[in-house]
């Protein structure tokens, strides 16, 4: 019989002794935020560490790049105190963030409690969430991070309720589902996807720099059809040069993909999001042609990565 080694718990003091100037740091590298986003559901794009609000500091304030909505992550490597509840609403209040992240060691029965009220009370204004932070190791591997929801909003809880979904949102969550299991069982360069939720969009693995996200996305034709998306979205303060550099190098791209479908390159005026990507048409109804579309966009998800991150990570910051 193969021998199987013990998972082992690792103290956060051993590997971050401050929360301040050891775990907050690590937290706020796009990497890692990406493992709090998978746990979530989520993407998260770092804006900025310890925020000033007052005689008080929020650790990270990050932003979801689909919708910009602003989020609020405070950390705590011990349990659960009031005094960090108290926080979480100054700051929900400040940022006027539209989801609030509370990770810490262990949660209280009564601060749980408490974050499923703000939840029922918010009206879906502001979510907050609860989030246990482990590290984990077997025999001597570096220890791994472990984050476990425990406090969320209940639509969060329900999505995977069919009974409290539309037909058309348990369509996407459908296929979602789908194409996570297709990129497990197929995928090369992408291995994995963020939780599949009944949403337009659902994020993969990122490309190794803040500010780019790879998304599957739903969405119409200028000729008002249903449609499908491999895109590389680019967001954040520097997205306009960014975009240009790689506008610059666009001839070499094109002959790179290899695929007859046309690369769209999308800059809009006045937007800071920019997109580069591939569109299909595509009936969300119709489960016969989900395999075809599955792999229509895991295709092209790869090319995007295999393709752009060598020259995205080499990108300069304007001087």
């Amino acid at each position: 019989m193969p021998d199987i080694d013990r998972l082992e718990s690792v103290p956060l003091s051993a590997v971050w002794p401050n929360e301040e100037y050891d775990f907050t740091p690590w937290l706020a590298k796009q990497d890692n935020l990406e493992i709090l986003g998978d746990a979530l559901g989520m993407s998260l794009e770092f804006v900025g560490r310890e925020e000033s609000v007052g005689p008080y500091s929020a650790d990270i304030l990050c932003r979801d790049p689909n919708d910009q909505t602003k989020v609020v992550v405070e950390n705590q490597l011990g349990p659960t105190d009031h005094g960090h509840l108290g926080k979480l609403l100054t700051y929900a209040a400040h940022f006027k963030a539209g989801v609030i992240i509370w990770i810490a060691k262990t949660f209280t029965e009564q601060h749980r409690v408490a974050l499923d009220w703000l939840n029922e009370t918010s009206g879906g204004d502001t979510r907050f969430f609860g989030v246990e932070i482990e590290l984990l190791r077997i025999g001597n591997s570096l220890p791994a991070a472990k984050f476990a929801v425990v406090a969320r909003p209940s639509d969060w809880t329900d999505s995977n309720d069919k009974k409290v979904l539309t037909k058309w949102r348990q369509a996407q969550l459908s296929f979602w589902k789908g194409f996570a299991e297709f990129v497990s069982r197929n995928g090369t360069v992408i291995t994995k996807t963020h939780s599949p939720r009944p949403d337009s969009w659902l994020g993969v693995a990122g490309v190794g720099k803040g500010g780019f996200f790879l998304h599957g996305v739903m969405t119409y034709t200028d000729g008002g059809q249903f449609a499908l998306k491999a895109e590389l979205q680019i967001t954040g303060e520097h997205s306009e040069h960014y975009y240009h550099l790689l506008v610059d190098d666009r001839g070499r791209v094109e002959e790179e993909h290899g695929f007859e479908d046309e690369l769209v390159w999308h800059r809009a005026d006045g937007v800071a999001m920019k997109r580069i990507y591939w569109i299909t048409e595509m009936d969300l109804m119709d489960i016969d042609q989900r395999t075809e579309r599955h792999r229509w966009l895991l295709e092209r998800l790869e090319a995007l990565h295999s393709i752009l991150a060598p020259r995205i990570q080499k990108l300069p910051v304007p001087g």
